[in-house]
């Protein structure tokens, strides 16, 4: 027998007195039950909330570290074709007065290009102590230049080169169809 009961039977607390603490203790409980349960559900949503703002977070730190490596790689690629016009500029070798036209096949080898050299030129592209490179000015810009620009050329712009013969003698020049007088 509980102490209520015992209460009841001995007249010191009324029914309707007992049931309302009953009633009372019962809504208690559900009331702390419910908010247990909202506490949960509450500290669920932040930590959700937590989780999907380290997500994005991580997300935008990811791209801001893309966008950074893309702006990187244009820098570099603009950096390359300034100092590849520029070593091209300072050693370009071609004249205006040669009337020789050397022939050779562009970029795809589908077109044959021409540009005018001198007889020494055409010696030296022979013997390759001369290079073709692919110039920026417009589409037929082909810079004559010595081998050794040639080669410092191909170390950070290769799509550049057009010709550059393997260096010999010059001994086989004549047999070499590539030059026509014009």
């Amino acid at each position: 027998m509980s102490l209520r009961d015992e209460l009841l039977k001995a007249g010191l607390a009324s029914a309707d007195k007992a049931k309302k603490l009953d009633s009372d203790a019962r809504k208690q409980d559900h009331q702390r039950k419910k908010d247990k349960a909202l506490a949960a559900e509450a500290a669920a949503q932040q930590a959700e909330i937590r989780r999907q703002a380290e997500a994005e977070t991580t997300r935008k730190r990811e791209e801001d570290r893309r966008l950074n490596l893309e702006r990187e790689a244009e820098k570099q690629r603009r950096e390359q074709a300034i100092r590849a016009r520029q070593l091209m500029d300072s050693h370009r070798l071609n004249e205006t007065d040669a009337e020789i036209y050397y022939n050779f096949l562009d970029r795809d080898g589908h077109w044959i290009r021409a540009i005018r050299v001198t007889p020494q030129q055409r010696q030296g592209l022979a013997t390759g102590r001369l290079a073709i490179v692919s110039g920026d000015r417009h589409e037929f810009d082909f810079p004559l230049i010595p081998r050794e620009t040639a080669l410092k050329l191909i170390e950070f712009a290769p799509e550049r080169l057009r010709v550059l013969h393997p260096e010999g003698d010059g001994a086989d020049d004549d047999q070499d169809g590539s030059a026509t007088k014009s």
